[in-house]
Formats: structure tokens, C-alpha cells, sequence
């Protein structure tokens, strides 16, 4: 574990401050317009409020939200859930928990990668109530586009954590997907799968179906599964939940 940490932070400390040897080899105004202090396209600015009402009995609120084109190459995207207990209808309103989970990236220039196109490093914080519940993660990403309709937005990204500080899992592996449908409807959401170093590995994964009623408004349709919910036995690890989602 401790080669593979060094291993990765050696990776890391090439890419953001250099790329390859040969880019090193390069006079120094070149290097600088590879990895520009200041982006050289507009920051964008974007994000989403959706609100469910779960059939487990308690309702949820998502803002999630990122940044594009940041200095040095970076984009950043995140969420924070807040949520009320389950099996407790007559206080479905009333947010007692939240989980959040922060992401900076950073794509890798294509020649320093044998010319591949899409993939990154990847660094995330998560949070939840609860005391020791904080961790990081370090890892890769690979993001691509799919022809599944022609004419509809659909890609892929794939991500593997081999770093975390968490003491209960070794590391996750995951994907993040949206598939265009039509001009209005879309499946969009991600499945994580979490590696235990003792040998309990667990899955969470949040399909969504969302349809367009009218600009950036959608009609949401999400499917849930949490084995780490599953495995308390005061909680239900499996759901469905109904809501809006706004975008701006």
C-alpha cells in the first residue's frame, strides 16, 4: 500500500506541475502555455436543486454544483444530500442527516498519455453526520462519449480509487453515465463499488430517469440502492423516490 501511494503522489506532482519529460525539455513559455496559470477559456459556473419523496418515508434535497476551465487545467463538481430519517412520515420534512462528497480533476493532456483523450486524476473529500466519517480519495478517471442514439448527449466515466484514508474499505471503483433517450428524456446517475480489505464489499448505486417538463425543470425518477444502509437492520437499503429537479 505504501509503494502504491507513493506511486500515485509521484503521478500526481508530474501532472500538475509539468506533464512528461518532455515537456520538461521544452523552453519554458512553451511548458507555460501547456498548463496555463490562468485558464484560457471563460470559468462556467453550473448546478442543480432536486427534492424526492422516497417510499421509505422520508424525503431528500441534492444541490450539486461545479466549475469548469479553472486555473491549471482543474474542474471542480460536488453535492451535499440532506436527508430525514426513514420509516418516520410524520416528520418526512424534517432534515436530520447529509452526506456530501467534493471532486477536483484534472484531464490529462493527450500526448502526455500515449494520446489517449478523457483521462484524468481525481482527487474527493466525502462527509456525513456522524463523528470519524470524513475521508479522501486519490485516483484515475476515463470519461468518453458512446453512440447509443444518434443526435443524444451519452458518455461514460469510469473511476478507480486505489488511495483512500478511510480505515473500513481499501479502495472504489465506479461509474458515472448519462444516456440521451430523446431531446427531453435521459438516464443519468452513477454505481460505486466499494472494495473492503476484510472482505465485505458493498454496492451503491442511484439510477435516475428524468424528463424535461419545460427548461430546466425535470420530472425525476431515481432507483436506490445502499448496502451500507442494507446492512443495519433499522434501515432499508433499497428505494424508489419521486421529484423535481431544477437546474441553473
Amino acid at each position: 500500500m505504501i509503494k502504491k501511494k507513493k506511486l500515485l503522489l509521484a503521478v500526481f506532482a508530474v501532472v500538475f506541475w509539468g506533464g512528461s519529460n518532455r515537456i520538461y525539455a521544452e523552453p519554458l513559455a512553451q511548458q507555460a502555455q501547456r498548463i496555463p496559470i490562468v485558464s484560457q477559456e471563460e470559468i462556467i459556473a453550473f448546478g442543480d436543486a432536486t427534492y424526492l419523496f422516497d417510499h421509505r418515508e422520508y424525503n431528500s434535497l441534492t444541490l450539486s454544483g461545479g466549475f469548469k476551465n479553472l486555473p491549471l487545467g482543474f474542474n471542480a463538481w460536488g453535492f451535499i444530500d440532506i436527508l430525514s430519517d426513514q420509516n418516520n412520515e410524520s416528520n418526512r420534512f424534517d432534515f436530520t442527516r447529509y452526506f456530501l462528497e467534493y471532486r477536483l480533476r484534472r484531464t490529462l493532456d493527450p500526448e502526455w498519455v500515449m494520446g489517449v483523450k478523457g483521462l484524468g486524476l481525481e482527487v474527493e473529500y466525502n462527509d456525513s453526520n456522524g463523528a470519524n466519517n470524513n475521508l479522501l480519495r486519490f485516483g484515475v478517471n476515463y470519461k468518453h462519449d458512446i453512440p447509443l442514439i444518434a443526435g443524444q448527449k451519452s458518455w461514460l466515466q469510469w473511476r478507480y480509487f486505489p488511495i483512500q484514508t478511510n480505515q473500513y474499505t481499501q479502495s472504489q471503483a465506479g461509474v458515472v453515465y448519462r444516456f440521451g433517450l430523446t431531446e427531453r428524456l435521459y438516464i443519468s446517475g452513477f454505481t460505486d463499488f466499494n472494495i473492503d480489505e476484510n472482505g465485505k464489499n458493498r454496492w451503491v448505486t442511484e439510477p435516475q430517469l428524468n424528463y424535461e417538463i419545460i427548461d430546466n425543470v425535470n420530472f425525476v425518477l431515481e432507483g436506490r440502492i445502499n448496502e451500507y444502509e442494507g446492512a443495519n437492520v433499522q434501515l432499508s437499503g433499497a428505494g424508489v423516490a419521486l421529484g423535481l429537479k431544477v437546474l441553473f
